[in-house]
């Protein structure tokens, strides 16, 4: 084990996925910068195909340390009585390309933000999640969502049975994520589709912020797709992507990677404080609104909501 990393966080080395090559350069190194888990993590581009990928990784048992207690996903929301408009928007989404209500499998469901508010504002679709944390799985059951705890791996899932399966920012997160499609793609009904929001790292805002963007999330992010390698991901998967829009997260993730930088590179606290507030203050909120509009209808911000379906 490298001095650098902790003791509990067990490292492994991975082949490219996609293409199975063990051959790859390195294409970024950082450290976590949101949950601060020790060390400096590598992503490598794969010299065959080109995919990025987290080599070493942390391990299946090493989940606990890099997915702390306050990992976001897995928390309460802050007000239960109202829906965030970022869900609000992937369930007007569904809306509009399925209008007829079926079976739904939320996979990577968190504490059960999404299958709330399937159930309040769809509620004719029947919402199942899978979720493998112990803790995100009880705050989800709370609320009467009914939840899977397992992994993609070991949920009991066989036969087409499903209309829709969703994954947001989940597949970045997965050791296979080939794998995992291949899986979902079998388990969809004729004419089902597949829904993914992910981080991609040919957005604008990636360019803009370099290793402050906070679409990076070493070490839980285990790959970091692009469009040309997520369409060969589908394509490997037998997927087609046919619809897409940036609709989650558009001035969260701009700001939020403006915080990492300005956390990283300002180091008095009274400066470093009223520049963070700053990016909160309504001026501020206006000045990047024409870059965030634009972005957003050009398709280039940070996360990209997708719709796939069976080639």
């Amino acid at each position: 084990m490298n001095d650098l990393f902790p003791s509990c966080l067990r490292l492994e080395e991975v082949v490219c996925c996609l293409c199975g090559s063990k051959r790859s350069v390195p294409f970024l190194a950082a450290p976590d910068r949101t949950h601060h888990v020790p060390g400096i993590f590598t992503l490598r581009r794969c010299e065959f195909c080109g995919l990025i990928y987290l080599n070493p990784r942390p391990s299946s048992n090493s989940f606990s340390v890099i997915y702390p207690e306050d990992y976001g996903p897995y928390q309460a929301p802050p007000n239960p009585t109202t829906l965030h408009t970022d869900w609000r928007r992937l369930c007007a989404f569904i809306a509009r390309i399925q209008p007829h209500p079926g079976q739904l499998l939320d996979v990577g469901s968190g504490s059960g933000a999404f299958l709330r508010a399937m159930r309040l504002l769809l509620p004719q679709w029947s919402v199942t999640g899978i979720e493998p944390d112990a803790r995100a799985v009880r705050l989800a059951r709370r609320s009467d969502a009914r939840v899977i705890h397992a992994t993609l791996e070991t949920a009991p899932l066989d036969g087409a049975a499903w209309d829709a399966i969703t994954l947001w920012n989940v597949l970045e997160h997965l050791p296979d994520p080939l794998a995992a499609l291949r899986r979902l793609r079998q388990l969809l009904k004729p004419g089902g589709v597949i829904y993914l929001t992910i981080p991609l790292c040919d957005s604008w805002d990636a360019r803009l912020y370099g290793s402050y963007w906070c679409g990076w999330e070493l070490p839980r992010h285990f790959y970091a797709f692009d469009r040309l390698s997520l369409g060969r991901l589908l394509d490997a998967a037998g997927l087609i992507a046919y619809r897409s829009a940036c609709l989650v997260g558009i001035e969260y993730h701009f700001t939020e990677s403006l915080r990492l930088m300005i956390n990283a590179n300002i180091r008095r606290f009274a400066a470093r404080r009223l520049s963070t507030a700053l990016t909160f203050s309504r001026p501020f909120r206006l000045l990047i609104r024409p870059y965030l509009w634009t972005a957003a209808r050009m398709k280039r911000c940070t996360a990209l909501t997708i719709a796939a379906r069976a080639a």
